[in-house]
Parts: structure tokens; C-alpha cells; sequence
């Protein structure tokens, strides 16, 4: 009798958290109860593997293996019965325990499944704990390891336990296998480094204070994956020496790419000559980490297909004066972006086809009729609050261009690159091999100006 009153305060308090987190998660249509296991795998078809008792994150504790008592609990395991029923008297129960000199000795059992945990038994102590606070709550854990195959949370599951081993983290958890071994050269450490107790307290404590920044901007997408893109963005170091206000202002700055929740992206972009390696039988291997490509114009639609097809990932492309063919054989499996303001995963990228108009054909501009196609998106411009990447055929005039008529580039676009200051202007339409003191990457403020002639990697 001893703890009897705050037995009684302690449930008040966590049945009210309950019932926030549930008007919360409905507004913004997500479950509302803890995920049952039994719904999402029949574990006889997986492998088994014994951890024992384990320290595991208490956000990472996600659902119960049975249905049973789901609907008593909130997603995030706070009670939701009335403080006069049985099932609250039995968490009052476990409440005296965990305040009594002992505490709760037993821990409950879990599965571990793709890095997520499910109650077998032990809800309440669960329940008790988060109430608490609980950062870590110790768990009696089996592993479930599912059959190997291409859904991409399985592949980044295996991925992920290779990285447990070095990291000795459940915590940062990446939802794309590469992402992990991106992680490590963030931190600037090897591939296969093993992380000290020290790196661990420094890179978890950072990360804690990370995530309450992001719940400050409401961005509710994976916060590994926002960790991996702002230590790619700023450097590791320089993001961790930032104030909150620094910490701040980058967030802002990277809101629509964080909102989306996903890391660096390698990208590839082409134009003007087919790339005859890529033609090759070890086309796959080549594009295998590519996530997305983006054609500068002039290449043949069977060419764009033949990349889509190879890579399995979305292409988006613009014409290029040459491209008039695209009006009865455009490139299929693509998307075009001409003229348009496209966002892929938060990646606002702008197309401009064309060049400066030289002859009678398609796809070629005069100056005014350029800045007329410009004036036609800055609605969706400043809808989108800016550009990350412009696409054109035509280079910036004074910017890797030309003397002569054909392949000169537009003064407008120079206007554009001052107001829009996005990461990568990408271009064609001027081969390198046309001249050797031609420059493939010029740097102008914070822009990077790459001529994209047969093909160029970007991460962004």
C-alpha cells in the first residue's frame, strides 16, 4: 500500500498520454494501437535466433506479437482502459513494483523483426516503464530473420546487421541497404571500423538532439535517414560543432529533401553521346547504386529506355534540339520534365530543353522566347519554395558555352542561376571534345555548373 497513490497519479498520467497520442496519430492518419506481429510475418517462415536480454531503444518496441491486448494500449504503449478496470488495477500492480527498493527484475520477452520489437509478455512492464521515461528498457529477445529476397526493408535489414556488429547500435536504423556504409564515410571512418563506447555516447547524444530539431519542424520521416543526409550535406563535423539556431537555419534550408526522409542520392546524368560501356553486359553493375537519371537532351529514345530498363529506376528528361523525333517515338518508361517543375523525394528539379535558336528546327529558342517559358513557372517556383537541381540542354551564356551561333547560351539563364541558387545546374548540348580547355564542372557561388556530355555522377 505503500505506493498507492502514486500508483493511481501514474496511471492518470499515462491514460491522458494515451489519449494525446491517439488524437495525434488520427489526425495524422497513422495507427493509433501498437502493430501486431502475427499481421505482418507468420514466424515459421523465418529463422530463429536467441539474443537474450538486451538493452533495446524504447521507440524501437512498436507492437505485441498477438492481438490480444493491442487495443489496451496506445501506439506507444500507454494504458487506454478506465483506472477501474481489472486490466488497470494489474498496471497499478506492476506500477508498486517498479517503485518498490527491487524494481521490475523480470525482463519481458520480445521478437525482433527487421530491427523492430514485438511484446510476447510483458506488455505492462512496458507499459510502466514508458510511462516513466524509459530511454532503454531491457528485453528478452529472439530474433526472426526472414528469408533473403529483393524487398528493399528486407536487403536493408541484412545490411543492417552487418553495421550492428561494428556499431553495436539498434538505434540508427537507415531504410536503404547502402545508406549504412554511406554513414561510415560521413563519420569518416572505414568501412569496416568498429565504433568505440565513446563514439557511440557522442554519436547517439548527437543524434538525440537531432531528432528534437526535427520534431520542432514537424518532419516525421525517417530521422536516420535525415542524420545520413545532413552530415553528407554539411560534413559530420561542422553539423556537430553547429548552435541549435545553425542547427536551425539547416533544417529550414533542407526542409523539403528532410520532409521526404531520404539520404544522399547518386545520380546520374547523360547527354548528347551514348555511353558504348553501358551497352555492355555489366550495364547493371554500373548503375546498381544509381537511384535516379536525368537526360540533358539529344539521345535516342532506345538508348533512354534501354538505361531505365537496366537500372530499374525513374529517368526524367528534357528535349534537346535534336529531339524532335521524341513526337512519334518518345523515349518510353521515362518522365519528361520540359518546361515543368518536377519534385521526386523532395528533390525539386527544374527542365529547360532547347537551344539558341540557329536554324528552322525544333526545340530551339530565341532569347525573349526563353525568358517567356521561364515566366511561365515561376509560379510553381515559388509554390515549391525554389529549385535543388536545373536541367538544360543549352549551356549558361559566358558558362561553358560556345562563340559560335549554335552553341551559345542563354543570358537568362544567368538571371535564373542568381535567383534560384539551386545545387546543380546540369546542361549538354556542348561536347567536351569539341574543345579541350572546355571545363566540365565550373563552381559559381553555391551552384555547381556541369556539362553532362555522355554521362556524369552526381550525390546529392
Amino acid at each position: 500500500m505503500e505506493y498507492l497513490n502514486e500508483t493511481f497519479e501514474q496511471y492518470h498520467y499515462a491514460l491522458r498520454k494515451a489519449k494525446q497520442s491517439v488524437r495525434l496519430r488520427k489526425r495524422q492518419d497513422k495507427p493509433v494501437h501498437p502493430a501486431v506481429l502475427d499481421d505482418l510475418v507468420n514466424i515459421y517462415d523465418c529463422s530463429i535466433e536467441r539474443l537474450g536480454e538486451i538493452d533495446v531503444p524504447a521507440e524501437l518496441i512498436v507492437g505485441t506479437k498477438t492481438g490480444a491486448r493491442t487495443l489496451s494500449f496506445s501506439y506507444d504503449f500507454m494504458p487506454l482502459l478506465k483506472d477501474k478496470s481489472e486490466f488497470a488495477a494489474k498496471w497499478r500492480a506492476v506500477c508498486a513494483y517498479h517503485l518498490s527498493e527491487t524494481g521490475i527484475t523480470e525482463a519481458p520477452t520480445a521478437y525482433e523483426y527487421l530491427g523492430k520489437f514485438y511484446i510476447v509478455e510483458g506488455n505492462k512492464r512496458v507499459s510502466v516503464l514508458r510511462s516513466y521515461g524509459a530511454v532503454f528498457i531491457t528485453l528478452d529477445v529472439t530474433r526472426l530473420l526472414p528469408r533473403k529476397s529483393d524487398r528493399m526493408a528486407v536487403q536493408a535489414y541484412y545490411r543492417f546487421l552487418e553495421y550492428h556488429k561494428l556499431s553495436k547500435l539498434y538505434s540508427i536504423q537507415f531504410s536503404r541497404p547502402q545508406y549504412y556504409s554511406r554513414f561510415q564515410k560521413a563519420l569518416g571512418f572505414a568501412e569496416d571500423h568498429e565504433w568505440t563506447r565513446a563514439e557511440r555516447i557522442a554519436i547517439v547524444g548527437f543524434f538525440g538532439r537531432l531528432k528534437s530539431h526535427l520534431e520542432r519542424y514537424k518532419i516525421t520521416a525517417n530521422p536516420s535517414n535525415c542524420l545520413l543526409a545532413m552530415a553528407e550535406i554539411y560534413g559530420y563535423e561542422n553539423l556537430t560543432a553547429m548552435s541549435d539556431s545553425q542547427l536551425d537555419k539547416a533544417i529550414r534550408d533542407n526542409k523539403v529533401r528532410l520532409d521526404h526522409g531520404h539520404g544522399p542520392y547518386h545520380i546520374m546524368a547523360v547527354a548528347d553521346e551514348e555511353d558504348l560501356g553501358l551497352y555492355s553486359g555489366y550495364a547493371r553493375t554500373e548503375l546498381k547504386d544509381i537511384d535516379f537519371m536525368i537526360s540533358c537532351g539529344d539521345l535516342h529514345s532506345e538508348y533512354l529506355e534501354f538505361l531505365v530498363t537496366m537500372a530499374n529506376k525513374p529517368l526524367f528528361y528534357i528535349h534537346g534540339n535534336h529531339d524532335g523525333r521524341y513526337a512519334t517515338k518518345p523515349p518510353e518508361g521515362c518522365i519528361c520534365i520540359d518546361d515543368d517543375l518536377y519534385i521526386h523525394d523532395g528533390i525539386r528539379i527544374l527542365g529547360l530543353g532547347g537551344s539558341y535558336r540557329y536554324s528552322n528546327d525544333t526545340f530551339q529558342y530565341t532569347e525573349v522566347q526563353m525568358e517567356r517559358r521561364i515566366r511561365k513557372l515561376r509560379r510553381k517556383i515559388r509554390k515549391a519554395g525554389g529549385v535543388d537541381i536545373v536541367v538544360t540542354h543549352a549551356p549558361i551564356k559566358g558558362y561553358g558555352d560556345m562563340q559560335d551561333f549554335a552553341h551559345q547560351g542563354f543570358a537568362c539563364f544567368e538571371k535564373l542561376l542568381n535567383e534560384l541558387h539551386p545545387k546543380f545546374w546540369l546542361y549538354g548540348h556542348v561536347h567536351l571534345r569539341y574543345d579541350y580547355r572546355l571545363k566540365r564542372i565550373i563552381e559559381y557561388k553555391e551552384t555547381q555548373i556541369i556539362n553532362c556530355n555522355t554521362k556524369y555522377e552526381i550525390t546529392y
